[in-house]
Formats: structure tokens, C-alpha cells, sequence
């Protein structure tokens, strides 16, 4: 196992011939391999770009044609991620006075997520069209002992989510999916009774459950992980969440109850094992998708703690016919997983985070066919560890 290096400026882990850093500055990671690294290093620890030239020129001669000019280059590079101003966080939340407040509110909706209800109060119908139809099966009429308020309101440009009164997070108007996150983040830290930043990371995925084991989905929108989630949930697989899936401190995944939402060219598929979609509504996203929309109801006193995550697969429905099913290497998966990734920006959990990616099996699953994926499922619940 390579342990993390810490600094007061980076944490450092070593995955294959790579090494991901994570700057706390600027609070964005960044992969480097040789030589870049190696310029890295000797930056950091002070050493005159002349000499890391020289060094470079000495070393790596025989790979880079201009040495001075790839120096040159890595070093702005490295100067971007230390710089505190470069923070790559879209959260405005940092702008907005505490006494923000929404002009006008609309009647409140309570929703019901496991004991808990929650009563969430929109700005606008438009706001909530952006959050309500995934959670539209948790309304409920029971308004006794609310002790969970949210509000999502629109002001000055900037989304804005506050509980209990106190401001959660800000985002730009054109930034709603964000925005829809931390609505998101936020019923799961209700749901959980822990704190909206004591989670390790948000991932954009969906997940099933085998017992005391998860698997979870990546894939690019339209690639088909809401559609293998709701096959497996069809042959019995427990159900933790359609995209958006958080992890705790230890690793674990966290069940959600969000509905499913089922894209146009999904619908046929599933309808073998969901017949009820035939006479469900087709509706707009906020973003123009035609989707429709499944329930769920998926907490169970065992899931408190979260599932153990076994693997990760990264998915892809073809198509074409062709299977693939093979393992991917940290690095790919790092590249692929960071780039719709909330990690929490302490140095304790990204430390945490990254441990966790070497631990866990990640996998690439490319198929046509129910039972390709069903077989897949099986042979990596058939090898592959518990992590934490």
C-alpha cells in the first residue's frame, strides 16, 4: 500500500505510475506522472528553477526535446493549483449575506424519508420542478413535530438553499444541477442526522446492494446506469440510489430514495420488468429530458451504517452487440471518477477518499444483453473484496 503524503500545501498518493495530488489551496486535484512530478517535488521543496532544468536535462533529456520550456510549463501549472484564488469550487455560498431572505415562497411541501419529515419551501415553480418530481412520492400530509425546514429560493442571481434558517449553499443560476445536489446533500444529512460537510465524497452514480455489499455505476448521461440499476432492483438486488449516491468517512454508500428516472430510450427495456411504465407520464426534466419516473421506497433500518462498497464499474449499454467486462486501472478510474465528484476538501478525508480508490476493484462493462450484466454482477459479488 503507498501511504499518503501530507503537507501543509498537498497530499500526495502514489497509484501505479502516477501520483494524484490534491492541493488544499485551491482545493482541486491533479494527476501527474514522470517527469512532471519530479518537477513538482523539487518546486515545492524549494529548489531554483534552474536547477530543476538542469536536473530535468540530466534525467529526462532522452523524453522531452525542450527541457526549459516543459520545466516552465509545469511550474505555472503547480503555481495555478497553490494559489488559493484559483479554487475551483463553484459553491457562491461565500457571498451571500446570512440575512438573505426569499421574497415570496410558495405553500410548503412535507416529505417523508424514513421517520424524518422534512418540509421544503420553493421560490418559484421553476425551482421546484428542478427538485420535486424525484422525491414527489415521499409528499406527505403528516405535519406533526416538523423539525426540518428548507428553503430553495432565487436571489440576486444566485440559487440559495437555507435550513433551520441558516444558509446551506449558493450557487449560480446556471448552475442548477449543482444547486440540486446540495438540495440533495442536505435531505441526506436530515435523513442520516449527520452534517451536511461530515460526508467523503457525493458521487454521481447508482448503486445496488448483494447483503452487506454495494456496487455502484458511473457512467456518462445516457449511458445506460439508471437502466442496470433497475434491471438488478428487478431480479431482487437491494436499491441505493439512481444517480447521486453519497459516501461516508469509512467508505460506506448510502441508500437514497429518490425515483428512478427512466430515459425515452430506456423505457422498452424495462417495461419487461417494470409493465407499470406504460401508463407512467412521460415529463420534461429542467434540463429538456424526457424521462419517466419510478418510486422507490428503499430504507431499511440495516442500511444506517451505509454498504460496504465492493466495486465500481463505470458502464456503457451497447448497442452494437459488443461485451466488454475487464478491469480498470486507479489511474483511469481516477480520471473518469474526479471529474463529477464531490469530495469533502479536509485533508483527514481526501486522504480517506484516496485510500479508498486503491482499495476498490474498479471495473468497465460494456453491454447488449440482461443477462451479460446479470452475469457480471455476479462474477465481480463471486471475486472481488469488501473494502472497509
Amino acid at each position: 500500500m503507498n501511504n499518503c503524503k501530507i503537507n501543509e500545501k498537498v497530499i500526495i498518493k502514489r497509484f501505479e505510475n502516477t501520483f494524484a495530488l490534491w492541493f488544499q489551496n485551491s482545493k482541486s486535484f491533479l494527476l501527474l506522472k514522470e517527469p512532471a512530478f519530479d518537477v513538482f517535488q523539487n518546486y515545492v521543496e524549494g529548489v531554483p528553477v534552474e536547477k530543476i532544468t538542469k536536473i530535468c536535462k540530466k534525467k529526462y533529456g532522452h523524453l522531452e526535446s525542450n527541457i526549459p520550456q516543459f520545466v516552465n510549463e509545469i511550474i505555472q501549472h503547480i503555481q495555478y493549483y497553490l494559489n488559493p484564488a484559483n479554487n475551483d469550487n463553484l459553491s457562491q455560498k461565500a457571498v451571500v449575506p446570512a440575512s438573505v431572505s426569499p421574497k415570496s415562497l410558495l405553500s410548503p411541501v412535507n416529505y417523508k424519508t424514513g421517520n424524518k419529515i422534512v418540509s421544503v419551501y420553493y421560490g418559484s415553480e421553476r425551482i421546484k420542478f428542478a427538485i420535486h418530481p424525484l422525491i414527489a412520492h415521499l409528499e406527505t400530509d403528516e405535519n406533526k413535530d416538523l423539525q426540518h425546514t428548507i428553503e430553495c429560493f432565487e436571489n440576486n442571481g444566485l440559487l440559495i438553499s437555507k435550513y433551520n434558517g441558516k444558509i446551506v449553499e449558493a450557487f449560480r443560476t446556471s448552475d442548477v444541477e449543482y444547486f440540486t445536489g446540495g438540495v440533495r446533500q442536505l435531505m441526506y444529512s436530515i435523513l442520516y442526522n449527520t452534517g451536511y460537510n461530515n460526508w467523503m465524497s457525493m458521487l454521481h452514480a447508482s448503486g445496488i446492494t448483494a447483503g452487506n455489499r454495494a456496487i455502484l455505476f458511473s457512467a456518462a448521461a445516457g449511458s445506460g446506469k439508471s437502466t442496470i440499476s433497475a434491471i438488478l432492483k428487478a431480479h431482487g438486488y437491494g436499491f441505493l440510489g439512481d444517480d447521486f449516491i453519497a459516501t461516508g468517512k469509512n467508505g460506506n454508500a448510502f441508500a437514497f430514495p429518490a425515483a428512478i428516472s427512466i430515459k425515452e430510450g430506456s423505457v422498452k427495456t424495462l417495461s419487461e420488468f417494470y409493465p407499470e411504465l406504460t401508463n407512467v407520464q412521460t415529463v420534461q426534466t429542467f434540463i429538456g429530458k424526457s424521462v419517466k419516473y419510478i418510486p422507490v421506497f428503499n430504507l431499511i433500518n440495516e442500511w444506517k451504517k451505509g454498504t460496504p462498497v465492493t466495486a465500481f464499474v463505470f458502464v456503457q449499454f451497447s448497442k452494437s452487440g459488443e461485451f466488454i467486462f475487464e478491469n480498470v486501472k486507479k489511474t483511469d478510474a481516477l480520471q473518469l471518477l474526479l471529474k463529477e465528484t464531490w469530495v469533502n476538501p479536509e485533508p483527514e478525508i481526501v486522504t480517506r477518499f484516496f485510500n479508498w480508490i486503491e482499495k476498490t476493484p474498479f471495473y468497465k462493462l460494456q453491454y447488449s444483453q440482461t443477462q451479460q450484466a446479470l452475469d457480471a454482477v455476479k462474477q465481480i459479488l463471486a471475486t472481488a473484496p469488501t473494502t472497509f
